[in-house]
């Protein structure tokens, strides 16, 4: 299983679960909803965390944060979220456009690589399509890279071997490794494929521009300003795990992989599959359910105490973009052409899942859990499609 098809299915859903007619529900039922689907599916756990006009009015844990201690989860209880760090990356992409006062479109449209491109650095460029990639590109997924058939986020210690640097290899390393050999797979702008490695390079872009590491930039000028103090970059192993973090487990039917830090050892794929520092733009950050409520509160209008974004800054940031070839693809975010809901999921092989939706009536909502029961990609989409409608009709009407 590819974890970029994986959400590739995933993305294709979330905005396909329209609500049906309901009667009015409460906070409660979408708990209900929560407890009854970690049954259902075998999830050891889950935090769940709404807002309505941007105030948290509900957070609650289901099941276990950690089985073998028989630990529930807590509000303050930090789960690995998975791509739901995407549009966290693409936030702070747009407050350092912002900032630099340069036209929005200009700045958007302007290149990656190349001598006047945001990452000049990058020097040794195999394909030279590559320096046709735009900014806007890479947000949207056109970037030219098809994860589908391979994605170097996750082969970090071979690509750590080839470029003779220490393991796992770092997001700078994957960078170099992908334009010094390898080829595109498709112009750039012409085709949406879901890219891991698109916001790898966004994260440099970040440090690039800011002169600062990703995850000191996001925390100061993305999280503080709302008040999140808890979020950071995860860390690999079971022994990296914080006090206050989830425990993870593999669905029992994922075959042990062979550890990415020595390409010997076998364990769960949970704590030998991951390097979230290497992964840092587009699946490394840990957060509460809170956090990620907050957070998408901020980039709404009209919503929360404050934003972090201008109004017409957002508006172009969550517009879905149907040229794309995918009609939901916005700029970080999986979006209604309108782009009053903006969404995104996440899912790690086979360890977590996670999705955050902020609904066009000022309700937001996210849960995340400490699984991922799948075996295979026809099970994605039934569980994707259970959760969304799910929810969908415990919270149809809430006010």
């Amino acid at each position: 299983m590819k974890s970029a098809l994986l959400l590739s299915v995933l993305s294709l859903i979330l905005m396909s679960c329209a609500s049906k007619p309901s009667q009015t529900k409460t906070v409660d039922h979408a708990g209900d909803f929560i407890a009854s689907y970690i049954q259902r599916y075998n999830i050891p756990g889950a935090s769940l965390a709404i807002s309505h006009n941007g105030q948290v009015v509900f957070q609650k844990g289901y099941g276990y944060a950690d089985v073998e201690a028989q630990v529930a989860p807590t509000p303050e209880t930090v789960f690995r979220i998975a791509s739901v760090s995407k549009p966290i990356t693409a936030v702070a992409v747009f407050k350092l456009l912002e900032k630099s006062g340069t036209d929005l479109k200009t700045a958007l449209d302007k290149p990656v690589f190349g001598k006047n491109g945001y990452l000049p650095q990058y020097k040794k460029i195999k394909d030279a399509r590559v320096l046709k990639i735009t900014l806007r590109d890479l947000l949207q997924h056109t970037g030219g890279w098809n994860s589908e058939s391979y994605d170097p986020q996750y082969d970090v210690y071979h690509i750590a071997k080839k470029m003779k640097t220490s393991v796992p290899a770092s997001g700078d390393t994957v960078i170099r490794y992908m334009l010094q050999y390898k080829d595109l797979d498709v112009e750039p702008g012409k085709e949406y494929h879901y890219s891991n490695l698109g916001f790898n390079i966004l994260a440099r872009v970040i440090e690039t521009l800011s002169k600062m590491p990703y995850e000191q930039y996001v925390q100061t000028e993305i999280f503080a300003p709302i008040e999140i103090v808890d979020m950071k970059i995860a860390g690999n192993t079971l022994k990296d795990r914080l006090p206050l973090e989830a425990r993870y487990y593999d669905d029992p039917r994922y075959p042990q992989p062979i550890s990415v830090f020595d390409n010997k050892t076998r364990g769960p794929q949970a704590y030998n599959g991951f390097a979230f520092h290497t992964m840092d733009g587009h699946g490394g950050w840990l957060a509460t359910s809170t956090d990620l409520v907050k957070f998408a509160d901020a980039v709404t209008p009209g919503a929360g105490k404050v934003q972090l974004l201008k109004p017409e800054t957002i508006k172009v940031m969550t517009t879905a973009n149907p040229a794309t070839g995918n009609p939901t693809a916005s700029l970080g975010w999986v979006s209604t052409e309108d782009g009053k809901s903006i969404a995104h999921a996440g899912a790690l092989e086979t360890s977590t899942l996670s999705y955050l939706n902020r609904r066009s009536d000022g309700t937001t909502w996210a849960v995340i859990f400490n699984r991922l029961p799948v075996k295979d990609l026809a099970e994605i989409g039934i569980l994707a499609k259970d959760l969304m409608s799910g929810m969908d009709q415990a919270l149809h009407d809430f006010r």
